[in-house]
């Protein structure tokens, strides 16, 4: 079995993945298999972003989704606390 290996995307394409993980998160509840799961793609967005265009990018995907919804600060923020240079 190959493990599969991701492509590089650009910046612009992981932020819109990064807002529309938000989205899905917003109808999910609290604790469920779902939101762990999308927590855990929105982390791997993050990752992504960091490598494509550093802290710089987490930075503007991370304004751009909290003009969208306050709300979404503290997701992303717990989702990118592991994330070398976020500052958590």
């Amino acid at each position: 079995m190959k493990a599969s290996v991701r492509k590089p995307q650009d910046a612009a394409s992981i932020k819109a993945g990064v807002l529309s993980l938000l989205v899905a998160l917003d109808g999910t509840p609290p604790g469920s298999p779902a939101g762990a799961a999308y927590t855990a793609a929105l982390r791997r967005r993050g990752e992504d972003l960091a490598a494509a265009g550093g802290v710089e990018a987490l930075r503007e995907a991370r304004t751009a989704a909290v003009a969208a919804s306050p709300d979404h600060a503290s997701v992303i923020d717990a989702a990118w606390s592991t994330i070398p240079g976020w500052p958590a």
